[in-house]
């Protein structure tokens, strides 16, 4: 997996978790603190079983819905053209 234009991506904490900006495309996405801490993975080079992991350490979740959410917002990922592969 692949995060595509990767050097055109930022992410912003906010107090409500993070926010990740295009600044090629200026597209923009509002992230909750799981999904700022699985964006953050993927721009470090992890993969999605790492972000799940991540997610499981960091926050009171359980691993099926941890996984079915992290796969969730990277598919969503995918479908707006930020994640290849």
């Amino acid at each position: 997996m692949k995060l595509r234009n990767r050097q055109h991506l930022a992410i912003t904490d906010t107090e409500y978790g993070a926010v990740l900006l295009d600044s090629k495309t200026g597209e923009y996405w509002q992230l909750n603190p799981p999904a700022a801490t699985v964006t953050r993975t993927l721009m470090e080079g992890g993969d999605a079983e790492e972000a799940v992991r991540r997610v499981l350490e960091q926050f009171d979740v359980d691993a099926e819905r941890a996984t079915r959410d992290a796969h969730a917002l990277i598919g969503a990922m995918r479908a707006a053209g930020v994640v290849q592969g």
